[in-house]
């Protein structure tokens, strides 16, 4: 055989099988335990959720997560560890809706791009949340609040985890609609909020209901909870109205935050269908679903992910709508 014609079978050999190499590494993955970048502290609901499902993962796949925490700056710090990591499937990372949704339109020079710079992989979960106020204010409800901050403008403060996240923005959207008076005092996360508030420095912070406690201090009286978003009232905290029934919108998906799974930009099809696939299958599942979700007040999602695209693209413009209400302009 010519010379050229043994180059060319011996390229051609190599080529088929640098390609089931390639297949096959794709069809056992994983191989090894998955990088997880949340951007939130350890010890929270949700780092608690993810590692739970790292541990479901493993169960499944052999190969579980290894969690890394990069908590501050409303989440950027972990997008952008996200952003710059191999896009192999050895990184994954959790969103956030501050992430994906809020940033954008708060951010004038944001360093990533939710769309061009990461793969959607599916939405875990929505997160309920709940409006709650410190006992030492004279008020039994929401109504009474507004007419409360309105005839004592100076003394009511609200907590937030930080500027421009949904613990500040929906709050500055009741004010608007209401014209409720209070002072925005930001924090760096859950926990300096949570002493500013038991001290009596802030008197109201809106947060997740599956924050340590925050059900049971509500349930048994300790803190007063004022209003869950949406049209119905949550079953963790039966006694605290909703939206509607305070006369407020009840479309509880402008205000709720959610957490989904990413992956960095150019992730093989392969790899993120199999993660969804994983994913998805995991948070639907009953014992997962009751034990890290529902009695945590998430509520479980595990969409396909071009339904989680497309939910992105929606979500956004309700994202850009709280914080131009707010007024509220961050740069990096």
């Amino acid at each position: 055989m010519p010379v050229r014609k043994l180059l060319l079978a011996a390229l051609l050999a190599g080529g088929v099988w640098i390609v089931a190499g390639a297949g096959l590494a794709q069809s056992t993955y994983p191989s090894a335990p998955i990088h997880v970048i949340i951007p939130l502290a350890p010890g929270g609901a949700i780092d608690v959720m993810v590692r739970a499902l790292g541990r479901a993962f493993e169960q499944r796949n052999g190969y579980g997560f290894v969690v890394e925490s990069r908590a501050g700056a409303n989440t950027i710090i972990a997008a952008n560890a996200c952003k710059g990591a191999l896009p192999d499937g050895s990184t994954i990372c959790l969103l956030s809706r501050s992430s994906v949704s809020i940033n954008p339109a708060l951010y004038k020079n944001l360093s990533y791009d939710p769309i061009k710079d990461f793969e959607p992989i599916t939405n875990l979960a929505f997160a309920h949340q709940v409006l709650i106020l410190n006992k030492s204010v004279p008020v039994n409800d929401f109504k009474e609040l507004v007419a409360y901050s309105k005839a004592h403008p100076d003394k009511l403060n609200f907590g937030s985890f930080g500027v421009g996240g949904d613990t500040h923005l929906v709050v500055e959207w009741l004010k608007h609609e209401t014209g409720a008076r209070m002072t925005h005092v930001p924090f760096k996360g859950a926990a300096d909020a949570m002493l500013a508030f038991k001290s009596g420095d802030i008197q109201l912070i809106y947060l997740i209901i599956g924050n340590p406690d925050i059900a049971r201090q509500i349930n048994e009286g300790e803190v007063k909870g004022l209003l869950v978003p949406g049209s119905q009232r949550n079953p963790l905290v039966p006694g605290v109205p909703s939206f509607a029934e305070a006369g407020l919108s009840s479309d509880q998906s402008a205000f709720e935050t959610w957490f989904g799974m990413f992956a960095p930009k150019g992730t093989p099809a392969a790899i993120v269908k199999t993660l969804n696939a994983e994913l998805s299958a995991i948070v639907k599942t009953p014992d997962f679903a009751d034990a890290y979700l529902t009695s945590k007040g998430f509520e479980g999602v595990g969409d396909g992910s071009e339904a989680f695209a497309k939910f992105i693209v929606e979500d956004q413009k309700k994202g850009k709508l709280l914080v131009d209400i707010s007024g509220a302009r961050l740069e990096l």
